[in-house]
């Protein structure tokens, strides 16, 4: 009996012990440089906002050093959010410190205001256009604020914003807006509420330029995972992208990884949140630093364009364990 019970101690222990070797993987850290990284040229952000209702705005400037003049980056938010920036705060910050700064449109006031989600879009574009403006008129009105280099413009959008981001993009031209120079969608979609395919899309993305450096992400436990949506979210916005060559544009996919802790989840938003997690640094914030880097000078483009290690890779946990990488497609469909 003595034995058996030593035996029964030494596997319990062999289960404690297993157990707690699990629970002490963890995530990715933040590399120390290149995109993504930690690397900072600048300590501070500053942050304005302007505008009325859902013609408002924030705009975020580096600060500490101050430069004069820094590329423009256009983040869009998500339905739902009504006030503030929260949704995107943590990618606002990291872009702003790498050295560009921020124009965050205020484009909804309440739940169908200004628009009512995919029946009519068009409200809330115009808002986000006057809020482009009114962001891009202040930074150029005083001394002291960093001016922006409209040669030198990217756009970002989630969600709902990133259908309305790939409608800016598509008319730029006739809305007087920055050519966009780098995109990046994460988890495009228009709600589903008037049918499957993001009908809240233009009918044609033809007007986006065939130099544009394009990424369109889904989460494999985002839209497309969900019943009767897997011709939504990038599935939607790719085909309409064929006037731009293979080299310039991605499709890509994350998957939920639970391999540590805490796990890391491709669900909708994860790019998204206020505070950061290892598919920020590893996934998010590398491929859209580097696409910025690619458009604007030829440098880092294996970080977020082909099918390359470099791009695929995010990162490794604590125990050597690579993290799921993207699965990369310069067509549709993608899915889980």
């Amino acid at each position: 009996m003595r034995l058996a019970g030593i035996l029964a101690t030494v596997v319990l222990l062999a289960a404690v012990s297993a157990s707690q070797a699990a629970a002490a993987v963890t995530q990715p850290r933040q590399p120390r440089s290149g995109p993504g990284g930690s690397d900072y040229p600048h300590r501070g952000v500053r942050v304005h906002g302007g505008g009325s209702g859902s013609d408002a705005f924030f705009v975020f400037e580096p600060v500490r050093p101050r430069p004069r003049r820094a590329p423009l980056a256009i983040v869009m938010h998500g339905y739902f959010e009504y006030a503030g920036y929260g949704q995107m705060s943590a990618l606002i910050r990291h872009t702003v410190r790498k050295g560009n700064v921020v124009i965050y449109p205020r484009w909804q006031t309440g739940g169908v205001e200004p628009c009512p989600g995919p029946f009519d879009i068009e409200p809330c574009v115009t808002s986000a256009v006057n809020g482009i403006r009114g962001g891009m008129k202040y930074l150029r009105a005083g001394k002291g604020r960093v001016r922006p280099r409209l040669d030198r413009t990217s756009y970002f959008g989630f969600s709902f914003g990133g259908v309305i981001t790939a409608n800016l993009a598509n008319r730029y031209e006739a809305l007087h807006l920055p050519d966009p120079r780098a995109i990046f969608l994460d988890d495009p979609h228009d709600g589903g509420l008037a049918g499957a395919g993001e009908p809240a899309l233009d009918d044609s993305l033809a007007g986006i330029p065939p130099t544009t450096l394009l990424q369109c992400h889904s989460g494999a436990d985002g839209v497309i995972g969900e019943p009767g949506k897997g011709d939504s979210s990038c599935n939607a916005v790719f085909p309409k992208l064929g006037h731009i060559a293979p080299r310039n544009k991605d499709l890509v996919l994350t998957h939920t990884d639970a391999h540590g802790t805490p796990e890391l989840s491709s669900k909708h938003g994860v790019c998204a949140g206020t505070t950061a997690d290892a598919y920020d640094w590893s996934f998010c914030w590398k491929v859209w630093d580097a696409l910025r880097s690619c458009a604007y000078a030829g440098r880092d483009c294996r970080y977020a364009l082909g099918d390359t290690p470099q791009h695929r890779s995010t990162g490794r946990w604590s125990d050597g364990v690579p993290v799921t990488p993207l699965e990369i497609q310069d067509a549709a469909p993608i899915g889980p």
